[in-house]
């Protein structure tokens, strides 16, 4: 296949869906770009073609390691639509001079939304009773009420921090597990620290908000899924590899939990370990997928491109402070 010569590789093929309008910007800055039309998510070792000879890339969970970027030595910038790096070798990219950027926060309220949504779903057993009426049974089932939960995060990053918000807003007891702790928003919202094993042991819903990690793989380990309280819920947003999810399958099919909401996989596209298992709400990876979220993290991730490179018409003197501080919040530490 014989390609456009281009500057940037936007990799994601849904990109500017919601008119956000930044392909153009692009353009208008003089930036030549190539897009993803294969429909699907790229892999660099079938779509080389689709890489070679590109500066710049708009990511999304396309695998980057050390193959891609020895391979690729002209790539100087990835800038990721979304906050996980687990898809990136961070070591590879520093060895061969590759800035990586994220697009920080912009999609802590749309999955912390989705997180409640879950939550009341799993607590009211709304999707069961849906699927009942579906085939033809009247079957109404008795729920328990949010106000009277406690709620167990994982993680009080970005996104904890806004289910936190919304939970102390129902009038739930809040405890928490995090590697990093703000405690004036501890107190703000009456969340207290707990150990990972007593927030599994007394939550009636866990929440999972960690980015995935050699210290986090499978954190809810099979250990501690056996210890969850009986009939709790789980919901993870965050990352598959956090999970032993062949552990907490079984829990789920032993009716030791009431259920789980699932928004991630170990691979895109495959729901495994999850096919035909009831009590389970899956969601195609939807945590960030509104049309505010999407808007703004396109957005940033061109904005953090540009003003690496200086390339943004809005990168004046006046405007160069604001814009430096964006980029340090949004660069990912590969030191």
């Amino acid at each position: 296949m014989i390609l456009n010569k281009a500057d940037i590789l936007i990799a994601i093929d849904t990109f500017d869906q919601v008119n956000t309008g930044q392909i153009s910007r692009l353009k208008e800055l003089g930036l030549s770009v190539r897009l993803n039309e294969t429909g699907r998510i790229l892999d660099y070792e079938n779509n080389a073609d689709i890489y070679t000879d590109i500066k710049y890339i708009i990511a999304g969970l396309e695998r980057y390691d050390e193959k891609f970027f020895n391979q690729f030595p002209s790539v100087e910038v990835i800038s990721r639509i979304g906050v996980g790096v687990d898809s990136i070798d961070l070591v590879a990219a520093k060895k061969n001079n590759v800035s990586i950027y994220i697009t920080s926060d912009k999609p802590s309220v749309a999955v912390a939304e989705l997180c409640i949504a879950n939550m009341i779903s799993l607590l009211r057993n709304t999707y069961k009773m849906s699927n009942d009426l579906k085939e033809g049974r009247w079957h109404p089932i008795e729920g328990n009420e949010l106000r009277n939960c406690t709620i167990g995060i994982v993680g009080l990053g970005s996104i904890g921090k806004q289910v936190a918000k919304r939970v102390y807003a129902f009038g739930s007891r809040i405890i928490a597990y995090g590697r990093t702790w703000n405690q004036q928003f501890a107190d703000k919202y009456k969340i207290k620290k707990v150990a990972l094993q007593n927030l599994i042991k007394t939550s009636d819903i866990v929440t999972v908000h960690l980015p995935f990690e050699e210290e986090t793989k499978n954190i809810i380990s099979k250990q501690l899924i056996e210890n969850l309280a009986p009939g709790a819920v789980l919901i993870n947003t965050s990352r598959s590899g956090v999970i032993d999810n062949l552990a907490l399958k079984e829990a789920v099919i032993k009716k030791k939990l009431s259920g789980v909401a699932i928004d991630v996989f170990d691979e895109y596209r495959n729901i495994s370990p999850w096919e035909d298992v009831e009590n389970v709400i899956l969601t195609p990876h939807i945590g960030s997928h509104t049309r505010e979220t999407r808007k703004a993290m396109e957005e940033t991730a061109v904005s953090n491109l540009l003003d690496h490179c200086k390339l943004s018409k809005e990168f004046d003197q006046k405007k160069k402070a604001r814009l430096e501080l964006s980029l340090r919040e949004n660069k990912v530490n590969i030191l």
